[in-house]
């Protein structure tokens, strides 16, 4: 009878050892799915307390609501703990995003020259005409453009975070819009879903947006919205941030405060802020 007890014994005690190593198992699983933006106070929007690694997350605002210091903080976050990155820039230059982000006391230049950060400026002009043959397009030069990456990443590198800024500028730059815009954000949502990146693309809204994107595709192919404001209260304005959707990662549907401070942006989950039309 002892000698059973003293069995039983054991067997719990392995049947619970296995319990938890499948725990921490779980646990390091979901970690890993997981991309924390350290952006203070957005991470905590989020049950698991990040974004869902892999999606393709807009980020919709109108002007001066900090959406591309949105982008560059969370690349600079990423370079930080050591991630690959690259931030594409359809309109400003190279040099004025460094200014920009140093601006922040960020200091990006030495990531970018131990290679974990790409800055890259592109035209969007040039994509439309290696993409489409020109910038009208025709039906010959759309299956051509199948053959063309809608971006390129440097050989050997592999960014874990990828930011567009910004989708607006394609769509400016295209005259057939509805052709060639369509085709070219279908494969660009397909080749982020190739490189497993966790990618942020910066749209054009208006000021309380109605939809969130500027020819309202975007906004169905990509996971996820994050919507930014510049809200006017009484004789002041105030920025507030929304996750309007996201795929694979349950999180709060409440429009919150946010600040951008000397040092970057800054979330309040705990401080509600209204939205009036």
């Amino acid at each position: 009878m002892e000698y059973m007890d003293s069995r039983a014994k054991s067997n719990i005690k392995i049947i619970s050892e296995n319990a938890m190593n499948e725990e921490k198992l779980t646990t390091k699983s979901q970690k890993e799915l997981i991309l924390k933006t350290e952006i203070d106070g957005f991470d905590e929007l989020f049950e698991k307390k990040g974004v869902p690694k892999g999606n393709s997350i807009l980020i919709a605002g109108g002007p001066g609501t900090g959406k591309s210091t949105f982008c560059r903080q969370i690349c600079y976050n990423a370079v930080s703990k050591g991630k690959h990155c690259m931030y594409v820039s359809f309109e400003e230059s190279k040099e004025r995003i460094i200014r920009s982000m140093e601006g922040f006391g960020w200091d990006v230049k030495k990531y970018i020259e131990d290679g974990t950060l790409i800055i890259q400026k592109i035209n969007p002009l040039d994509i439309l005409r290696m993409k489409f043959g020109s910038i009208g397009g025709s039906g010959s030069a759309t299956e051509l453009s199948y053959k063309i990456k809608p971006l390129v990443i440097p050989k050997d590198f592999d960014p874990e975070v990828i930011a567009v800024d910004s989708l607006s500028a394609i769509i400016a730059a295209s005259v057939t819009k509805d052709k060639n815009y369509r085709v070219y954000l279908q494969q660009l949502f397909s080749f982020f879903e190739e490189t497993r990146a966790t990618s942020f693309l910066v749209t054009e809204t208006d000021p309380i947006p109605k939809r969130y994107s500027e020819s309202g595709i975007e906004e169905f192919l990509a996971d996820g919205i994050v919507v930014l404001y510049n809200i006017q209260k009484e004789d002041m304005r105030k920025n507030a941030i929304e996750i309007l959707k996201m795929r694979y990662g349950k999180h709060q549907k409440k429009v919150v405060l946010m600040e951008i401070t000397s040092n970057g942006i800054k979330i309040h989950p705990d401080k509600h802020i209204k939205i009036e039309d």
